[in-house]
């Protein structure tokens, strides 16, 4: 019994051998075997065939006898990652500019004085427009953007505040640039709504409540928009002019004075985003 287990052994192992080196080869021998000779196998256990008998039985099938090996080389390409960064995954290793080298391309100074005049503009309007409770003054010193320049309100009319909760704007001194008035209020954050009549403009001051606190929490976010998209503007101009000044200078020092723009923009960004979230907590009374 132990000769026959011995020679099944010995006829699976050739069997594994020959199918792991050819799939056509494996998918013959399954339908062979399931046909002719698994019940010769499986009754070796009970079955008094002998061992010579079997032996030539097995030698018959063809599919048992040595198979030629063929061998088949592939070659996989790795796949562009996005996470590379660049296109096909291509980065520039960035490098910082002398003031020499940068002499033609940009004044970073005056780059970095833009950039914190408007991060400057943004403080200002949050101190003094995004107020929980709405004052005269908040009024006086709102800029008004008109065709013959910006002015601050109360060149341009007279702020009267009538009671706690209303407030008046005289523009009969220059009714012209009324439409711009009501447009500053509008873009200003304050959370007002005026109304006019003749060369008045009347102001309702919103009461403290918890709807108000969020509407200037809104405001502040747009005015935080209105700030990046003008940081994002700024380095847009610069950008063009490093682009348009590249007689005399290398492709590495345009793409290097661009990113040394691109970062400043990003760290005001990240100034005006921090600026933003602590405004907005306060109108929110801390939560």
């Amino acid at each position: 019994m132990s000769t026959r287990w011995n020679l099944i052994s010995r006829t699976c192992a050739v069997v594994k051998l020959s199918t792991a080196h050819n799939i056509s080869y494996s998918r013959h021998f399954a339908s062979s075997f399931s046909k002719t000779l698994k019940p010769q196998l499986c009754g070796l256990a009970s079955s008094q065939t002998k061992l010579p008998q079997l032996e030539a039985k097995l030698s018959g099938h063809h599919f048992l006898q040595p198979y030629p090996l063929s061998w088949s080389i592939w070659r996989t390409y790795a796949k562009k990652g996005k996470d590379k960064g660049g296109k096909g995954g291509k980065v520039h290793k960035k490098i910082s500019l002398s003031g020499d080298q940068l002499e033609g391309l940009v004044d970073l100074e005056r780059v970095q004085s833009d950039f914190n005049h408007m991060l400057e503009d943004l403080r200002e309007k949050f101190i003094h427009q995004l107020t929980v409770r709405t004052s005269q003054g908040v009024f006086d010193s709102l800029v008004v953007k008109t065709p013959d320049g910006n002015f601050p309100l109360i060149q341009l009319g007279q702020v009267i505040q009538k009671s706690p909760q209303l407030l008046t704007i005289n523009m009969a001194s220059s009714p012209q640039y009324i439409p711009q008035v009501k447009q500053a209020l509008a873009d200003s954050g304050l959370n007002v709504n005026p109304q006019q009549d003749g060369t008045s403009l009347f102001v309702p001051l919103p009461k403290v409540t918890r709807e108000h606190r969020e509407n200037l929490s809104k405001n502040a976010k747009m005015l935080s928009e209105q700030s990046k998209k003008g940081l994002r503007d700024l380095y847009s101009k610069y950008a063009r002019k490093i682009k348009a000044s590249k007689e005399g200078h290398s492709s590495d020092d345009l793409i290097a004075a661009d990113d040394m723009v691109k970062d400043l923009m990003h760290s005001m960004i990240h100034q005006v985003e921090e600026m933003t979230e602590a405004k907005q907590k306060e109108l929110l009374g801390g939560k």
